[in-house]
């Protein structure tokens, strides 16, 4: 059954007659009626009482009826919403991400894409770099909140933001008065670390600075949440060197320093794979134009 039968049924129901019922259709009359008799045939039952130049529904044709208009609305509701997922305004979005996305990002972005897209359906995924780019290549995530570099021949890109380095002091540390502190004010203190597994590039960063300035780094602990390591600094277990945003963060017992003498920063970017289109693209485009980013 096609879906121009439904069409044609429908018209001469609407219309309970045949000529008139073709004119509506752009079509000749006897055309029309050969279509109507093929869907009988298919239906296996007669949906049209035919008196002269008069039509009348049967029972079966008055349920038919309702059927077909459904099974219409359906179709043409299909075609919508194929249209729509094609350019990006419905569908599923799997969206991988690291901490400051969630800070800093997240808050601007969100709420006004749901509120623009309400049919596309949000998940999330934390990750670090590494690992959002490996979800991007096997399509696990469809973009990624990632720290640059990453390969360009893969991914497109587009930085969102900068974060400088800062010292985490316990609030009772030695220096913890001071304007600003150097690294060397950190050699051989203990010091409160992210997982340089989850981010090797920058534990290998740090791990540099503290050979520029001939300071001893002495890792006490490692963990996988920015969160946790504030929990820990203040407690005392150590200091940290964490990224700038999070001097948003309140949390009684440490205090935020800048770091004297450094320059290491880190960019954050959006990214997706090359050549990826529809509900992914849609969303890149968003982040990327969207001027509070």
């Amino acid at each position: 059954m096609e879906l121009r039968h439904l069409r044609y049924f429908i018209a001469v129901a609407e219309e309970l007659n045949f000529t008139r019922a073709a004119m509506k259709l752009h079509m000749a009359q006897p055309p029309l009626s050969v279509q109507i008799k093929k869907l009988e045939v298919e239906v296996g039952a007669q949906l049209l009482l035919r008196q002269g130049r008069q039509v009348v529904l049967t029972e079966a044709g008055q349920v038919f009826l309702e059927q077909a208009r459904q099974m219409r609305a359906a179709a043409q509701r299909s075609v919508t919403l194929a249209r729509r997922a094609a350019s990006g305004e419905v569908g599923h979005l799997t969206i991988g991400f690291n901490t400051v996305a969630e800070f800093k990002t997240f808050p601007k972005i969100i709420p006004e894409f749901k509120k623009r897209y309400p049919d596309v359906h949000l998940t999330f995924q934390s990750f670090e770099t590494a690992q959002q780019l490996e979800a991007l290549r096997r399509d696990d995530v469809d973009v990624g909140f990632v720290w640059l570099p990453v390969p360009s021949d893969e991914f497109d890109a587009r930085v969102l933001m900068k974060a400088s380095l800062i010292a985490v002091l316990p609030h009772a540390h030695r220096v913890a008065s001071a304007h600003d502190i150097s690294i060397q004010d950190l050699s051989n203190e203990p010091l409160v670390m992210f997982s340089r597994t989850l981010d090797p590039q920058t534990g290998h960063q740090i791990q540099d600075l503290f050979a520029q300035q001939n300071a001893m780094m002495n890792v006490v602990l490692e963990l996988d949440s920015l969160l946790s390591i504030l929990n820990f600094v203040a407690i005392g277990t150590g200091c940290a060197l964490l990224p700038d945003y999070l001097r948003g963060v309140t949390r009684e017992g440490v205090v935020y320093k800048p770091l004297r003498g450094t320059s290491l920063v880190k960019t954050m970017a959006i990214a997706k794979k090359k050549g990826v289109a529809g509900v992914a693209a849609k969303f890149y485009d968003f982040v990327t134009n969207n001027p509070e980013v």
